[in-house]
């Protein structure tokens, strides 16, 4: 049986490259890559649509929390966690060639196999949300991950790139991995269409998305919205996220956007009640696919080295009220319930930034923008050039009135009702 899908995944893989007019050099796909994929014993993955009993009774079984209550949720949301403490950072030893994540699952560039899972089985309602070309697919271990894709979707390069950067500095983030995909059975476009199953290109650059825990959640994509950090406990954590979306220029930042969530060894079931709680959560951008663009007509747009060089990170330096072009969906506009601004950001916060971005160093940034292939959106940029663009804006966290001297946010922690004074 293995050696008869070996067979037929080598055929398919020349297939397609033959069918793209290219040799499998052209699609980047080595010899050795070529020899494991075809090795891969496909015979041993879980088919999408069986559900393996014996791992579910071996103890694998996960701990979902359903729908919580709205005051449940809230309370979560009052104590979650935003960013990892500085004094359990190392960022310099972070290895930015193969990735910030540990465990390390793929490393750039590596030729992923998997089988496609169809969309009715992979989604509720039978469809992928949002416009983003994704799919799921299942691995040689018999896990499902998503797939996001297209040589246009720039969201594949601006989700590596900042998930990489808000690793790096120490805030929660999914684990974005740039690899290539070895699909046999996937069909050419399945965001759009499955009826050309088996059409896949095979090696072709895409980005899997890890979740970095489980959602918590009073009804279905709920979310939070920035328009909700005034219930949190950490006043200088939520101001300093919400200033991350300004310094990106994340325009689609919606509350199903943002997830306050649990990693599964933060998720214990009470032996008495049996009910899932969560002993660490967490609040973190879940998608931060709108990026280092400039204003367009609605959201921002994606990974556009002009359009990023030309907004500046303040709208008002002199009081510390960054610049966001917003959206109608957007959950950062103007006043939060408490009646602060949720645009200005006090001294704590700008200061906590700049430390933690001082402590990437430049050739870091070379590394993540080389590894979410920046270089390739077009007009092309080096990764050094974004690299340094980027470092210029930090700057400008660091300098708001660009006059090299003394400067003071003018709140510590911007307060309530700030906007009306």
């Amino acid at each position: 049986m293995k050696k008869t899908l070996s067979i037929a995944l080598l055929a398919g893989l020349a297939g397609n490259a033959l069918a793209a007019g290219g040799q499998f050099s052209s699609l980047g796909v080595g010899a050795a890559e070529l020899k494991k994929a075809s090795g891969a014993n496909y015979a041993d993955i879980i088919p999408a649509r069986v559900l393996d009993a014996a791992k579910a009774r071996d103890g694998s079984r996960k701990l979902e929390f359903g729908f919580v209550s709205e005051a449940e949720r809230n309370a979560y949301i009052a104590k979650a966690a935003l960013w990892v403490p500085e004094d359990q950072l190392d960022t310099k030893a972070l290895d930015f060639k193969k990735g910030p994540f540990s465990p390390l699952k793929y490393e750039p560039e590596e030729l992923v196999n998997c089988k496609y899972v169809p969309n009715g089985e992979a989604y509720d309602g039978g469809k992928a949300n949002g416009t983003t070309p994704k799919f799921k697919c299942q691995g040689e271990n018999g896990k499902k991950f998503k797939v996001k894709y297209g040589e246009k979707n720039a969201e594949v390069i601006t989700e590596v790139a900042a998930t990489w950067i808000l690793t790096g500095i120490g805030a929660y983030a999914d684990s974005m991995y740039p690899v290539r995909l070895n699909c046999p059975d996937c069909p050419s476009d399945p965001f759009r269409s499955e009826a050309d199953t088996g059409a896949w290109q095979n090696g072709q650059q895409i980005a899997i998305e890890d979740k970095l825990g489980e959602r918590i959640e009073f009804k279905a994509n709920s979310g939070i919205g920035f328009n909700e950090f005034y219930l949190m406990e950490d006043r200088v954590g939520a101001e300093a996220l919400a200033a991350m979306v300004h310094f990106f220029g994340d325009t689609d930042n919606k509350a199903p956007n943002q997830a306050i969530a649990c990693a599964k060894k933060n998720t214990v079931q009470d032996p008495a009640t049996g009910a899932v709680k969560c002993l660490k959560p967490i609040v973190y951008i879940q998608d931060a696919g709108v990026t280092f663009g400039g204003r367009g007509l609605f959201h921002n747009s994606r990974m556009n080295f002009d359009g990023w060089a030309a907004e500046s990170v303040w709208l008002d330096p002199a009081k510390c009220i960054m610049r966001l072009h917003t959206a109608q969906t957007s959950s950062l506009q103007g006043t939060d319930p408490s009646g602060r601004n949720m645009h200005q950001i006090g001294e704590r916060a700008r200061q906590m930034l700049v430390r933690r971005f001082s402590m990437l160093s430049r050739e870091q940034l070379v590394d993540i923008f080389t590894a979410a292939r920046a270089s390739k959106r077009a007009p092309q940029h080096s990764a050094g050039e974004w690299a340094d663009l980027l470092l210029s804006k930090v700057q400008q966290l660091r300098d708001p009135m660009g006059d090299g001297g003394n400067f003071t946010c003018p709140y510590d922690i911007v307060p309530a009702n700030s906007a009306g004074r």
